[in-house]
């Protein structure tokens, strides 16, 4: 399962979200804003709350809008 933390108004976030739609990559969005959960779950993958942060196994991670290791991301899934 892919996750997406992020929180509403972020235009990284939408580019994230946009890139994986566009690929056909199904996915969830976890609201760091609206969710305290999504909040210590994104704290504890990247150790930070500066996002997004993409995960498919809630270890690996990308942080901001990076296509290439989005790509790398996947391709591991």
């Amino acid at each position: 399962m892919v996750k997406v933390y992020s929180f509403e108004g972020c235009p990284w976030c939408d580019k994230v979200k946009k890139y994986l739609q566009a690929r056909g990559v199904e996915y969830q969005t976890c609201d760091i804003e609206e969710s305290e959960s999504a909040r210590n779950e994104c704290l504890k993958i990247s150790g930070d709350l500066t996002v997004p942060v993409t995960t498919i196994d809630g270890v690996n991670y990308v942080l901001g809008f990076d296509k290439r290791k989005i790509d790398e991301l996947l391709a591991t899934a």
